[in-house]
């Protein structure tokens, strides 16, 4: 109804390539460097491993498949053209880890405190900013894959 018809939408979203994992993505590779960390805490009993357990994040990244067919059962749009894309394509240089790492803190330390407490949060993030060399040449690699979905919808 908000769209009429020939009317075009353009999405630019997270997305996962056709037969990636996604730990194979570098969001996926964070979150689990964070859940290693988590775990380290439980092994020094600092939370208990139920707490680490029952936390879940709703976090899905669709492949071009899947949002075809997603498009194609919804009915209202047709796809001019959709395109994976590389983020980094036009970035020199290496990545910086630990921004990322802080960046990632800055939007979801609010979704883990509310789980952990801010004081469990506080020590996750410090140990992965101390350790974030570890997680650098895996991430960099994997930000050469093309993560960005770039979507051309118009109502039918």
């Amino acid at each position: 109804e908000e769209i009429v018809v020939g009317g075009m939408m353009v999405l630019l979203f997270p997305a996962l390539p056709d037969g990636t994992h996604h730990s194979q993505l570098p969001v996926g590779m964070l979150f689990d460097f964070l859940g290693s960390n988590l775990m380290d805490m439980v092994k020094e009993e600092l939370i208990n491993e139920d707490q680490v357990d029952s936390f879940n994040l709703p976090v899905y990244f669709a492949s071009p498949m899947e949002m075809a067919l997603q498009v194609e059962r919804n009915g209202c749009f047709s796809i001019e053209r959709m395109e994976l894309t590389h983020p980094r394509s036009k970035i020199d240089g290496p990545l910086d880890v630990r921004k990322l790492i802080m960046h990632l803190r800055a939007a979801m330390e609010g979704v883990f405190a509310k789980h952990f407490g801010c004081e469990i949060v506080a020590e996750m993030f410090e140990r992965a900013l101390q350790k974030s060399a570890e997680l650098s040449y895996q991430l960099d690699s994997s930000y050469m894959k093309a993560t960005q979905l770039f979507l051309v919808l118009k109502h039918k």
